[in-house]
């Protein structure tokens, strides 16, 4: 295989590539993704996940948080932020309570049962709903409510159920939400091995060995212990087992190995789609960037979040690459003003037809509820001609 059907294959898998998604599969389609990251940012007018729904479909943003709090086919979880498979959740949260200071856990107690009872008397609430006073923790202080709800959750007595109007997290008790979360993991001893092999690649779809124990290691989490080591030998076994397989590539005198699941292989194979010519705006936070290491190798430079920047040291605040024929051929960054969408910063690596740029951009200023779309000046006159003007129908 070479280094360009090694791209092809993960951008395919990933849902990339070929058509949008039509709505009558683009559920089952995100859930296939395994997890998606939430980010509250919306400076382009869209957040980090309701962009990765964007690139992949078009059907209404309101149908992935129908994924997610209505039909659950994905739940969040509480840290990191993310929409998870619903199936894939108890092995996620199992023993989660030990990763929590047990002296503290003893010491919030009392707490955590007067919010768990407001909850049974009152349904869904966010940490703004309660009123306490202030501990230290965070990224400076917070409620003690707002540490009680966290402590319900790593003790899997509540579940992130939904968002409000703000976008601030709902909390709920878990037999509404999710009552199989209750109950112990099926068969967990014989299961669990392959589930992080298996999920680790559902997510990345294909990484070197390295990058695979690394995410095999995060799934199992820090509290379970093993890092690294157990990760490795988990592939090894999986590899055994014939559940993972190697894809070999070249790129001049170079060989690289890659990991992708058989059944992967085997869907891209019979399902390839054919490559095409549209532009594809991809969040910061897209599964795509999962591993910075992989995108580097694979599409040839390397990306940098710079949101949390300092303003003074950074280039762009979110830049979102941009994707075509199968290769990544630059940066864009935009933000929502009003009506308008301006491009505030634009960097091509790559040659792309100037209408598909135009068509991606003015497709996602529509998405985010803009009519024109303006430009900063550092745009050449080529590109403002060719990209800034009322949104195109």
């Amino acid at each position: 295989m070479s280094q360009d059907l090694a791209r092809a294959f993960l951008l395919d898998r990933l849902g990339l590539r070929g058509p949008f998604w039509p709505r009558a599969e683009a559920a089952g389609r995100a859930v296939g993704l395994g997890m998606m990251q939430i980010d509250s940012i919306r400076s382009t007018g869209l957040r980090n996940h309701e962009i990765a729904w964007a690139t992949r479909t078009d059907a209404p943003i309101s149908d992935l948080y129908d994924v997610y709090y209505r039909d659950r086919q994905m739940l969040e979880t509480h840290y990191p932020l993310f929409a998870t498979r619903r199936d894939w959740v108890p092995f996620f949260l199992k023993d989660f309570a030990k990763a929590v200071n047990q002296a503290r856990l003893k010491e919030m107690r009392p707490l955590m049962r007067k919010v768990k009872q407001h909850i049974e008397e009152n349904g869904p609430v966010s940490p703004a709903d309660l009123e306490s006073e202030r501990v230290v923790g965070g990224f400076n202080t917070i409620k003690a409510t707002t540490r009680a709800l966290e402590y319900l959750y790593h003790t899997g007595q509540v579940q992130i159920s939904g968002r409000n109007k703000n976008f601030h997290r709902l909390f709920d008790l878990t037999e509404r939400v999710a009552p199989e979360l209750l109950a112990p993991v099926e068969d967990y001893r014989a299961r669990h091995k392959a589930f992080f092999v298996q999920s680790a690649l559902e997510v990345l779809k294909l990484a070197t060995p390295q990058q695979l124990a690394e995410r095999v290691s995060h799934h199992m989490g820090t509290w379970r212990g093993g890092g690294l080591p157990v990760a490795r030998k988990l592939i090894e076994e999986a590899l055994d087992h014939h559940q993972i397989d190697w894809i070999e590539t070249l790129e001049g005198e170079t060989q690289h190995r890659f990991l992708a699941l058989k059944s992967d292989l085997d869907r891209f194979k019979a399902e390839a789609r054919p490559q095409d010519e549209t532009v594809r705006l991809v969040p910061p936070l897209d599964n795509l960037m999962f591993s910075r290491r992989r995108f580097t190798e694979l599409f040839g430079f390397t990306y940098k979040f710079e949101a949390y920047t300092p303003e003074a040291q950074r280039r762009f605040y979110f830049a979102m690459p941009l994707l075509y024929r199968d290769r990544a051929v630059g940066l864009v960054d935009g933000k929502k003003e009003e009506a308008d969408w301006r491009i505030t910063g634009l960097d091509l690596h790559s040659e792309v037809p100037l209408e598909s740029l135009r068509a991606a951009i003015h497709r996602f200023a529509r998405i985010a509820g803009c009519m024109r779309v303006t430009g900063n000046r550092g745009l050449s006159r080529a590109l403002r001609s060719g990209l800034t003007g009322k949104i195109d129908a």
